[in-house]
């Protein structure tokens, strides 16, 4: 790996912890539709998935005072996440490198506009919903690295506090990351699917050092800003980045020509930058009322 690289997959996973430590997730969304362009999935997700079991188990302990009131909900998810993580990673062996990358970029794009658009409808059945989707978020989890989005989108509208969400959902994400570095040493050892490598170890320090950093400065961000507005920019600028991924991928794999990949591509930044202007109005204007409706009324004096 040449130090180049190197520096600038540090100057992303720095940004993405920053994100990671202010929402609670998102390290892994932001930095694998960018690493890629440098490094193939089978060499970064092993770095991606240590780095997010320590991360996850810190902010699992700064949250452990909520552990007990949220176990149950994150367990629904965690005790169905292993056939989907042994067929991501099976996925992950076998698959090319190409597909792999479009797999990123497709599963992304949808994830980011159900973010914009801010679906807020709550599940019923909670366990139930969470035992139905625990393989999906596996599968997704081994074979990309992500699995933030759709675990917020569904934690997100089960009227948790800021505090309940955090603890919820590192336990969903150290129990996925752990089962997913386990099953990756499984393959590497007894099916020589390379995934645990000298090549993702050198990544390690690049990751680390941002992290250990960004993640407390990220947490203090969240104190100062309002913390929907936060994730809708982000989210804003992460379509961005899948949109110009997903249009690169496609012509990569010869499914379209060069030019009708650029047209692809600035379609779907238009689509992202509408949907962004139109989430953060939205949510502008629902600060703007609950302020007014919170202001006492101000009387005449005498």
């Amino acid at each position: 790996m040449d130090l180049a690289s190197g520096f600038w997959l540090a100057i992303v996973a720095f940004g993405a912890a920053l994100v990671n430590g202010a929402v609670g997730y998102g390290f892994s969304s932001i930095i694998t539709p960018i690493a890629i362009f440098w490094y193939s999935n089978k060499v970064l997700n092993p770095a991606l998935v240590t780095v997010e079991l320590a991360v996850n188990l810190t902010l699992l302990v700064r949250e452990r005072k909520f552990l007990r009131a949220t176990w149950h909900r994150a367990n629904g998810v965690i005790t169905t996440l292993l056939p989907g993580v042994i067929l991501g990673t099976a996925g992950l062996t076998y698959l090319a490198v190409n597909d792999v990358k479009l797999a990123v970029y497709a599963t992304l794009l949808p994830l980011v506009v159900v973010q914009l658009y801010g679906v807020s409808r709550p599940f019923r059945n909670e366990r139930r919903t969470g035992l139905a989707i625990g393989p999906g978020i596996g599968f997704l989890y081994a074979l990309t690295t992500i699995s933030g989005p759709p675990l917020a989108v569904f934690f997100r509208n089960q009227g948790l506090t800021k505090n309940e969400f955090r603890a919820t959902m590192a336990q969903v994400r150290v129990g996925e990351s752990s089962l997913t570095l386990a099953t990756y040493v499984i393959f590497s050892t007894f099916f020589g699917a390379g995934l645990v490598s000298a090549p993702s170890a050198v990544l390690l320090p690049f990751l680390i050092v941002p992290v250990v950093i960004g993640v407390p400065l990220g947490t203090l961000i969240l104190h100062r800003v309002s913390p929907d507005a936060f994730r809708r920019f982000v989210m804003a600028f992460d379509g961005l980045l899948v949109s110009y991924g997903f249009s690169r991928s496609i012509v990569t794999l010869k499914w379209v020509s060069t030019n009708a990949g650029t047209v692809v591509m600035l379609v779907l930044f238009l689509m992202v930058a509408a949907l962004a202007w139109w989430s953060l109005r939205q949510l502008t204007g629902s600060l703007w009322l609950e302020s007014s409706s919170s202001s006492e009324p101000i009387t005449a004096q005498p």
